[in-house]
């Protein structure tokens, strides 16, 4: 999912808050980045109260990777999801769920090369037939993309997967292979993009098994 790839690579590199890339190295991650990894890494599923609460606490973890991985939280500044998008514009395809989103944590996954490998998005829906609706957009998307786009392989077969599932295999124009594995329950959808196929399938493993234990009253399902 390039889309997906591009803006939270986009936020790696800029450390989450509007600072040009340095070009010897890497950056120390700004404050609201160490709080917000802070916050998901602590964050228990089972007492999450709301949708953001759930998103929160079912955001990409250091834990959710291989031995030697990291994490870089890239928080979307002051919370405002507008002109901000997570899934519009995949395939070409409008997304209208995109209106009823109500935070998101986007996380990147570093390889102990430091490469960002994996990312992810935990998104919270105003209801749960909005987080519903997000994953058969998404569904319809993969299905309707352009000839040539991408092409299509068998999709990863993954254990351990909560709820709603949307996975795909695909190989770009340059050749890359990519995972997406998407997990939706209610008003909370995690969104994985790998293109470290092992890596990719224990973080949706770890992030399936948040997401179970999400209570119903949080996400409404």
């Amino acid at each position: 999912m390039r889309h997906l790839a591009a803006a939270v690579a986009a936020a790696l590199l800029v450390s989450g808050c509007g600072s040009e890339p340095a070009d010897d190295g890497p950056r120390e991650e700004p404050a609201p980045a160490q709080a917000e990894q802070s916050a998901a890494a602590g964050a228990d599923p089972a007492a999450a109260t709301t949708p953001d609460e759930a998103a929160l606490a079912v955001a990409l973890r250091a834990t959710d990777l291989p031995a030697g991985w990291s994490v870089q939280a890239n928080p979307v500044p002051d919370g405002d999801l507008s002109g901000n998008p997570s899934l519009d514009g995949l395939c070409g395809v409008a997304f209208p769920s995109e209106a009823r989103r109500t935070a998101k944590h986007p996380v990147v996954g570093l390889d102990p090369a430091g490469a960002a490998t994996v990312v992810a998005e935990a998104i919270a829906y105003d209801s749960a037939e909005a987080g519903e609706l997000a994953m058969t957009e998404l569904r319809d998307a993969f299905e309707s993309c352009p000839a040539g786009d991408r092409t299509f392989a068998d999709p990863p077969v993954v254990e351990g997967l909560t709820g709603n599932v949307v996975a795909v295999r695909y190989r770009l124009a340059d050749g890359t292979v990519q995972d997406v594995v998407a997990q939706g329950r209610g008003a909370v959808v995690s969104v994985l993009l790998a293109e470290d196929p092992a890596a990719g399938a224990t973080a949706a493993r770890g992030i399936g098994a948040r997401i179970a234990a999400l209570p119903v009253p949080a996400v409404g399902r």
